[in-house]
């Protein structure tokens, strides 16, 4: 996805709220802008059929070999008001994997036999727009508790290699998914220098898949304009398609630092 694609689509979703907020006689608007590190353990598993719908139930560590990968994730929040915040978030990674496979498998039109080197190459690319309000708002904002409403798509590409065969034999296959979820987000600030949350969301369709995603999360401010965190995530989706899917979990701890405007 192109970095004028990503800035084109921050500004698409949050034009309406600037202007509900002049609206609103709002003067004081805090942004922050928030990098963080995701030190994830991946889990997948995954089929892709050819014509005849045939093909194989492949995991991709067990089956593939593919190595655990740190996600670089970037935010912008917006706080429109005392109960109220919007973000945007963007991540990618890229998965590879290189095995001497022990199982014969069919991947899309391609059958790669047993004992044949397979390298493998995931790429998910996510945006997600989010949008909590905290209508539960306790002794001047010690706590805080509402909904949060999420809309997340994800850019999926895999493909299997064997360069040893000759000719080298390659298949590729991607597809878009993408979901709103519901949730509860939840902050306490028990000093002007701590924030603990926690929130999540997610979402079932049916025979399309499912998607959630949740974080628990310290945040130490020791500036006003600065503050680091770290918590533990976990986010998981499953993209379905007739006979094909793609399921993927993601977990782990993660670091960050913001900084306020």
């Amino acid at each position: 996805m192109s970095r004028k694609f990503i800035l084109a689509f921050v500004i698409f979703i949050f034009t309406p709220c600037f202007a509900l907020a002049q609206k609103d006689g709002r003067k004081d608007v805090t942004l922050e802008l928030e990098g963080r590190f995701w030190f994830t353990d991946v889990q997948g598993k995954m089929k892709v059929t050819d014509s005849n719908d045939v093909g194989t139930d492949i995991d991709l560590k067990a089956d593939l070999g593919v190595k655990d990968e740190n996600i670089p994730e970037l935010r912008l929040f917006w706080y429109p008001g005392k109960k109220t915040k919007i973000w945007a978030a963007y991540g990618q990674v890229g998965f590879e994997g290189d095995e001497d496979i022990q199982k014969t498998i069919q991947f899309g039109d391609t059958i790669y036999t047993v004992g044949t080197r397979v390298e493998t190459d995931a790429d998910i690319k996510y945006l997600n727009v989010a949008w909590a309000w905290q209508f539960i708002y306790i002794d001047n904002g010690f706590l805080k508790l509402g909904t949060l409403l999420e809309a997340k798509v994800f850019w999926v590409k895999g493909s299997l290699e064997a360069p040893n065969l000759s000719p080298p034999v390659k298949e590729s296959e991607k597809f878009v998914f993408g979901l709103p979820t519901l949730g509860l987000a939840l902050d306490l600030n028990p000093h002007k220098m701590l924030n603990i949350y926690a929130q999540g969301s997610g979402m079932y369709a049916g025979s399309y898949g499912y998607l959630y995603d949740a974080e628990i999360g310290v945040k130490l401010i020791p500036i006003k304009i600065l503050s680091i965190m770290g918590g533990y995530r976990i986010m998981q989706f499953r993209a379905e398609h007739d006979e094909d899917y793609a399921r993927v979990k993601l977990h782990g701890p993660f670091v960050g630092v913001t900084v306020r405007f």
